[in-house]
């Protein structure tokens, strides 16, 4: 037979052979249980501690099943134990996961002392971190010092091998650290003000060493270096000193808050603070805090005469913290305007709205370092302009979730789906402007024009300023009735008002005194970009 025959009797005989499915690859992913071990005290209120599983070599875009058991030990004998909804798991049973925030179901089964829970997940990429449940403990009321359990944990992905893990929940001994309560300390901008926190042994038993954990914008907090506070966004310090009953201490050396020399009066910065006892401390897992610090060592010195090392947990965890408010004086509001847009189009034209605010100082908006520095800008577009994209996650619809659940047609279409509201994310100086685009597909002739509307802070940090400009899209050539800019919200009655005061008063004289409304392509403002300081 020649060799060409040969071959295609080969390859003939190849493709008449039945085919055998290929035996599926195990599973080689490992799946790590969690959970967090977690510190009572006789009368204590609930603490809670997260039931998580972490996997670094899952197969994304594969449907699995994640179980994970928790043996409580005899933890029920001392303490009731409830199974709560985790983070971003669904029920029991099959069905992808779907990972929503504030999902209320939970995959997981207490019965006596053993905790099962089974779901399937599809993972994004080989890291999966998820928590199926949080357990919630309480101490019963014959609970004492010593008591404790230990957990022993057990979980596997797919057909993996199994991965076990062990915590803790005990009884320790009741203290009470008492924190300051709140403050406000002031200061005008670019000049520094100090505060001294200070905490108290509310208990009856000594305390052996305490945690602070301060949260403030490394901007606002001056620099130091103690070497036993880590430094990240704020600080944590640990002490060693014993706090007698009755006592209070304060902090060696003051915190010195300072703002930007360049910072709108008005603006208000929350620090955030809590005592905490070590054993606590060390069980919230907080990871990296940040670096170590490398000088003279931060201490407490007691402010009062007061009259082992056992394990401690607060009884009362309402009154660890503590708030200091930091409120920039002055009296020099920044000058503000809403921009909006006036574009002319045809009918099924695809068109860039752009809408936002702009800053004609003085002082520079800061909202990362401001709570009242974040403002917002309410939208509405125009009836006759359909949503096709929108600017992101800094603006978000009144109607909708996402533009695409929207209905589909213009008559069908609220005005409330038309509403949204943006807000500024970034540092925005005088001559500086931030803009809100959205790509929308032109719809009808004629539609009721739309508004941009800076919204006004709790905190009165905006001056004069242009608040409501319009927004609208004009088709060339359609004849449209005349449509009023609609006002609407809880300032429509006072806006009426306004207009007949200004009627009386002569609008002439207004307009002289009020600066012209900013549009999209209005001259003379400077690009996106925060100012660089000095």
């Amino acid at each position: 037979m020649p060799l060409i025959s040969r071959a295609l009797a080969v390859a003939l005989l190849l493709v008449l052979l039945p085919l055998q499915p290929a035996a599926a690859a195990p599973t080689t992913a490992t799946l790590e249980p969690r959970v967090p071990p977690i510190t009572l005290a006789p009368g204590s209120n609930t603490r809670y501690t997260v039931v998580d599983v972490r996997s670094a070599n899952a197969e994304p875009g594969v449907l699995v099943r994640l179980e994970v058991t928790v043996d409580l030990g005899g933890a029920t004998e001392f303490a009731d134990v409830s199974v709560e909804p985790g983070f971003g798991t669904t029920s029991a049973g099959g069905g992808a996961v779907v990972v929503e925030p504030g999902d209320t179901s939970t995959p997981c089964r207490r019965t006596d002392d053993k905790i099962t829970c089974s779901w399937t997940s599809t993972p994004s990429s080989e890291t999966v971190f998820q928590s199926p449940a949080v357990l919630a403990v309480t101490p019963r009321k014959t609970a004492k010092p010593g008591d404790r359990a230990v957990l022993t944990m057990a979980a596997r992905i797919g057909d993996g091998a199994v991965t076990g893990g062990t915590s803790v929940i005990r009884i320790g001994e009741g203290v009470d650290l008492v924190s300051d309560g709140e403050q406000t300390v002031k200061a005008t901008p670019g000049r520094s003000v100090r505060t001294t926190p200070t905490v108290r042994n509310g208990g009856q038993t000594a305390i052996a060493g305490v945690v602070l954990a301060l949260s403030a914008h490394p901007r606002l907090l001056r620099q130091s270096s103690y070497r036993n506070c880590r430094y990240y966004f704020g600080m944590v310090c640990t002490f060693d000193t014993t706090l007698e009953p009755g006592r209070r201490y304060a902090l060696s050396a003051p915190v010195t808050l300072h703002s930007p020399a360049d910072t709108v009066p008005g603006s208000v910065a929350s620090v955030e603070l809590a005592w905490i006892t070590p054993t606590e401390w060390a069980e919230t897992d907080p990871g990296d805090s940040g670096r170590l610090g490398t000088g003279a060592p931060l201490t407490l010195r007691p402010l009062a005469t007061a009259q082992d090392a056992s394990r401690q947990a607060d009884v009362n965890l309402e009154d660890n913290f503590a708030s200091i408010g930091f409120a920039v004086t002055g009296t020099r509001k920044p000058s503000l305007s809403a921009i909006g847009s006036r574009l002319s189009a045809a009918t099924s034209d695809r068109r860039t709205l752009t809408a936002g605010l702009m800053n004609f100082g003085p002082g520079t908006l800061r909202p990362d370092l401001f709570r009242n520095n974040s403002l917002s800008v309410a939208l509405r577009l125009p009836t006759n302009v359909g949503v096709e994209e929108y600017a992101g996650s800094d603006c978000y619809s009144v109607g909708f979730d996402l533009p695409s659940a929207a209905p589909p047609t213009s008559a069908a279409r609220s005005e409330q789906a038309n509403e949204w509201y943006c807000n500024l994310n970034r540092d925005l100086g005088p001559g500086q402007r931030m803009n809100f685009s959205f790509l929308v597909t032109v719809e009808d002739d004629c539609g009721t024009p739309g508004q941009v509307e800076i919204l006004p802070g709790d905190d009165g940090i905006i001056g004069p300023s242009r608040k409501v400009v319009p927004l609208s899209v004009n088709v060339a050539g359609a004849t449209c009735a005349a449509v009023a800019l609609p006002i609407t919200g809880p300032a429509a009655g006072w806006t009426a008002l306004a207009a007949l005061v200004l009627i009386a008063a002569g609008i002439g004289l207004v307009v002289r005194r009020t600066r012209r409304p900013v549009c999209a392509h209005a001259e003379g403002a400077s690009g996106a970009g925060s100012r660089q300081e000095g």
